[in-house]
C-alpha cells in the first residue's frame, strides 16, 4: 500500500491506466457520447481511473485533462494528486494527455497496440 506522500511513478500510471482500459475495453462516456471521468454506467476513462472513488465528485467532469497543461490549478489536479497523482508535473501531465487521448480518440480494438506503443516510447515495456 502506497503511503499519502508516495506519488505514483510515470510507470505506475501507465501500467494502472493500461490494465484499467484493456479491463474495461469500453468508452466512458455520458448519453450525448461525451467522454466523462466516471460515466452513469460505471465505467471510467484513463483519468478518471487514477481518482480514488472517494475524492470523485461531479464537478471535476467537463474539463479534459489537456486543459491543465497551462493552467495552475483545478479541482481535477487536486483530486488526482490526493491520489497520488503528480499532476502538477509537467511530464506527468503530458503522459496523462497521451493516455486520455488513446481513451477519447481511438477505436477500443486499436487500445492494445496503442498502449502498448507508447509504453515502448516511454521506455515502460
Amino acid at each position: 500500500m502506497l503511503s499519502p506522500t508516495t506519488m505514483l511513478s510515470p510507470k505506475d500510471i501507465y501500467e494502472r491506466v493500461s490494465e484499467h482500459l484493456l479491463t474495461q475495453r469500453a468508452v466512458s462516456e455520458d448519453d450525448n457520447g461525451s467522454c466523462r471521468l466516471r460515466s452513469p454506467e460505471g465505467r471510467k476513462c484513463a483519468i478518471g481511473s487514477l481518482v480514488r472513488d472517494d475524492l470523485y465528485e461531479p464537478e471535476l467532469e467537463g474539463v479534459g485533462i489537456s486543459y491543465f497543461r497551462h493552467a495552475r490549478d483545478g479541482g481535477l489536479l487536486q483530486a488526482l494528486y490526493a491520489s497520488n497523482v503528480n499532476a502538477y508535473d509537467p511530464n506527468i501531465i503530458d503522459l496523462l494527455i497521451e493516455l486520455e487521448e488513446i481513451h477519447d480518440y481511438a477505436e477500443i480494438e486499436e487500445w492494445p497496440a496503442l498502449l502498448a506503443a507508447l509504453g515502448r516510447r516511454h521506455a515502460f515495456v
